[in-house]
């Protein structure tokens, strides 16, 4: 039957559709609102075009805030306009193809949350509408289940930052998480020191190709410095189509379409006092209904913030216990410590003690500024020396602890090319050079002994050897 004929066999058509009217406007309490549209298909046949009402029952035309007389024979387009796109595809799909359609939407022009099943009809380009109107307290549980869902997630991630275990593998273990709810392409945690960013942490996708060389120490300034614009009233950027930065952002831009992201949230995190630390990154994830994908980034991203904070703060503290603060080496109870074990666990290893000769001098004429630029240059040039750690002890004492077995001839080697790193002058500028010189001596286990306190004294005799025949090589030039 064509669709000329449906027109003119309207009357039948609704004269059917008035006997289930009155059946089921015996049943009040059923939440029923139906309609049957004729589908007007476009000129190229491979779609609907439009819609028209045959029928709509009286909840359906309550629905849309009109009576029946001016539903019936109206256009889908004039009572939906903007919202009309996907009844129509669903109810082409239905009229022309059989294939039933359960679907929901918020119509703009209603004011309503609706779900529609959209079903065939057993007449040819007409299709059956059945909505349900979701009133408030109806939309209030979807968004409480919602929020539900979205909840649980979220305390399910913060309660695996706050977990023990190495914090590499649990911020890891974190982006799994987070792209198990999200279904993103990528996730990364970015970390800048507003100079530069770096991706810190990253997951990826089964076929996706890591990024984090393609973010190690991109610029801030090029790629960052306009971030805070974009924060919408949640205080996260959501990009959902990169093309609208092309003409604002066009580095950016670039980069975006380089690591093939089409869309994007990130959530910003700070330091104690309120300046960018990172961001946490979804990249092209997917849109569900059942998960507020904004919250969720939004929430987890101060609690990633809070746990490299102290992570942060632990290194620092641990760094200070461990290193010298001024040259950057690690100091002398790390020595002391090392010593000890390399003691316990290997039978052949040995260690240098070096006392700069002028440096108190250098210290006292020039100030304690320059002392300092002295020792930061003394520990560049004994860490070139050799391969071996260098630990600074105090003053202008320093160690270098070699813990493999290596020969006498090379500790020797070792030797001579400390004395040669100090040939040239330390620091040399317009108002001043300065010259300063190395006296070291070592000590090797188990030849000289097998007790690393001996050694040490050992070490430490030789060394003081040493400066004694500098002193008295300087002495005797001056006699001269």
């Amino acid at each position: 039957m064509g669709n000329h004929e449906i027109e003119s066999d309207g009357s039948l058509i609704k004269n059917a559709f008035l006997l289930f009217d009155k059946m089921s406007e015996l049943h009040k309490t059923l939440p029923v609102a139906y309609a049957v549209f004729q589908v007007i298909r476009n000129s190229a046949g491979n779609g609907a075009s439009d819609a028209k009402y045959l029928y709509a029952n009286e909840r359906f035309c309550n629905g849309l805030g009109a009576p029946k007389e001016e539903v019936v024979g109206r256009l889908v387009t004039e009572t939906f306009a903007e919202d009309s796109m996907e009844l129509l595809e669903y109810g082409y799909r239905a009229a022309y193809f059989g294939e039933e359609t359960h679907h929901t939407t918020y119509s703009k022009a209603l004011g309503h949350w609706m779900e529609f099943t959209i079903a065939a009809t057993n007449i040819e380009g007409c299709c059956i509408v059945v909505c349900t109107f979701i009133d408030d307290s109806h939309l209030e549980k979807e968004l409480l289940r919602r929020n539900s869902t979205t909840d649980d997630a979220i305390v399910r991630i913060t309660r695996l930052l706050s977990g023990e275990g190495e914090y590499e593998d649990i911020m890891n273990s974190v982006l799994r998480e987070i792209s198990h709810v999200v279904h993103p392409s990528r996730l990364d945690i970015l970390i800048t020191d507003r100079i530069t960013f770096d991706s810190k942490f990253e997951w990826c996708a089964d076929g996706e190709e890591s990024r984090k060389e393609v973010l190690m120490g991109l610029s801030y300034e090029k790629y960052l410095t306009n971030w805070r614009k974009y924060l919408n009233k949640d205080d996260v950027i959501q990009i959902d189509d990169v093309e609208i930065l092309k003409e604002s952002e066009p580095e950016g831009y670039r980069l975006l379409r380089e690591l093939g992201i089409n869309r994007f949230v990130w959530a910003p995190f700070y330091d104690n006092k309120h300046r960018l630390l990172g961001f946490l990154c979804a990249d092209n994830y997917e849109l569900r209904e059942e998960i507020d994908t904004l919250r969720l980034i939004q929430s987890i991203s101060y609690f990633i913030g809070f746990r490299i904070r102290n992570h942060t703060l632990v290194e620092f503290l641990d760094y200070r216990g461990n290193h010298d603060e001024l040259t950057g080496l690690k100091n002398r109870r790390v020595f002391g410590e090392t010593l000890k074990v390399l003691s316990q666990i290997k039978e052949y290893y040995g260690l240098f003690y070096v006392d700069l000769n002028l440096f108190k001098l250098a210290n006292d004429n020039y100030g304690h500024h320059v002392g300092n630029e002295v020792l930061r240059e003394t520990a560049k040039r004994l860490s070139s020396v050799s391969d071996f750690e260098v630990y600074r002890l105090g003053g202008d004492e320093f160690a270098i602890l070699v813990d493999e077995e290596i020969p006498e001839s090379e500790y020797e080697q070792i030797l001579d090319d400390i004395n040669r790193a100090f040939e040239k002058p330390i620091l040399e500028t317009k108002e001043y050079s300065i010259t300063i010189s190395a006296s070291a001596g070592f000590a090797i286990a188990p030849n000289d002994s097998d007790n690393p306190n001996e050694l040490r004294k050992i070490a430490d005799q030789r060394m003081y050897e040493r400066k004694k025949i500098m002193h008295e090589e300087i002495e005797n030039s001056e006699n001269r």
